[in-house]
C-alpha cells in the first residue's frame, strides 16, 4: 500500500528566486519564523501587501491575535515591531541605477 507523501498542493504557482544581502535576509527569515512561514512566503506577502494585492498575499501560520498576545507584532503582521533591519547593504548599491517608480511599476 502506498502511503502519501508531502503537503498538499497549494495551487498553480510561479517560482521566483530572491537573492538579498545578507542582513536583509537574516530579517526575512526571523520575521517569517515568527510567522510561522516560510521565508519565501513572508517576502510574497510583503510583496502582496506593497503592491495593493493582500488578497493574494499566504497567511501567516500563526493567528494575528496569538501574536499581539505575544507582543511580537506591532500594527501589521507582517512586520513585527521587534525585528529592526541591522547593518547595511554593500556600498556597491549606492552606485547603482535608481528606477522610478513609474519603471518599478510597470
Amino acid at each position: 500500500m502506498l502511503v502519501p507523501m508531502g503537503r498538499p498542493s497549494k495551487g498553480e504557482r510561479d517560482a521566483i528566486i530572491a537573492k538579498p544581502y545578507l542582513p536583509l535576509g537574516e530579517v526575512l527569515r526571523r520575521n517569517a519564523q515568527m510567522l510561522d512561514m516560510t521565508p519565501g512566503e513572508y517576502m510574497v506577502a510583503l510583496a502582496a501587501h506593497a503592491l495593493g494585492m493582500p488578497d493574494q498575499a499566504p497567511k501567516p501560520g500563526r493567528s494575528t491575535e496569538a501574536l499581539e498576545a505575544l507582543e511580537l507584532i506591532g500594527e501589521s503582521p507582517l512586520l513585527p515591531s521587534t525585528v529592526v533591519p541591522i547593518g547595511s547593504a554593500p556600498s556597491s548599491l549606492s552606485n547603482s541605477k535608481e528606477l522610478s517608480d513609474q519603471q518599478i511599476a510597470s
